[in-house]
């Protein structure tokens, strides 16, 4: 384990799932992609890139208002297409080593949880194919709060689930969204970003 993404002083560890867990930028964006060609959008990946912290509905949503798009489909359509097009790729998704050492180093000694702005039955099929999917004692999606990132609602949920007081909770996280989130939770955040390399292009 890095010694730099080593937790201090914490009850419990909360884990980002895109990008902080596994690398799976490169199969997020190309579903995106895929999904919102039809409608007329050349989705550029560095557009795409700084806006992982939001959910798929909120990503389109925010694309749409920006562009002024008008949808030929409901968001949640657009979102189900993409969702099952990641799916089809979600065996080649493979973890990000420096956040895998943590988790391998850390399971057993505090408890730990998964706390993503995913889709829940996204990341439960793509955790099906990692080398930790026993690792964590909880799950918290955009699915379980009325609000995802930047609020705080996943995170909060997570450090309840956990029993563990929220300024004894360390995040692991790789977006602005998410680290704004942690911090409003008052919680001990890490950036994994330097530590997790660039990102894949080749569907890692």
């Amino acid at each position: 384990m890095h010694p730099d993404l080593a937790p201090r002083h914490a009850n419990c560890l909360l884990f980002d799932w895109d990008g902080t867990l596994v690398d799976s930028q490169y199969a997020n964006y190309r579903a995106m992609a895929s999904v919102l060609s039809p409608e007329g959008v050349d989705l550029e990946q560095e557009w795409f890139d700084a806006r992982t912290g939001l959910s798929s509905a909120e990503m389109i949503r925010t694309l749409a208002d920006e562009r002024a798009l008008a949808l030929s489909r409901p968001v949640d359509a657009l979102v189900a297409d993409r969702d099952r097009m990641f799916l089809e790729n979600a065996h080649t998704v493979r973890p990000h080593p420096e956040v895998l050492s943590v988790v391998e180093a850390m399971h057993g000694r505090v408890p730990m949880a998964v706390a993503s702005g995913g889709a829940r039955h996204v990341i439960e099929a793509t955790l099906r194919h990692q080398p930790f999917r026993e690792h964590f004692d909880a799950l918290v999606t955009r699915d379980d709060v009325e609000r995802g990132k930047p609020a705080p609602d996943i995170f909060l949920r997570a450090a309840e689930l956990l029993g563990a007081h929220p300024s004894r909770c360390t995040v692991y996280e790789d977006s602005d969204e998410g680290i704004k989130a942690a911090h409003a939770a008052g919680m001990t955040v890490i950036d994994v970003r330097p530590y997790t390399g660039p990102r894949s292009r080749s569907g890692a």
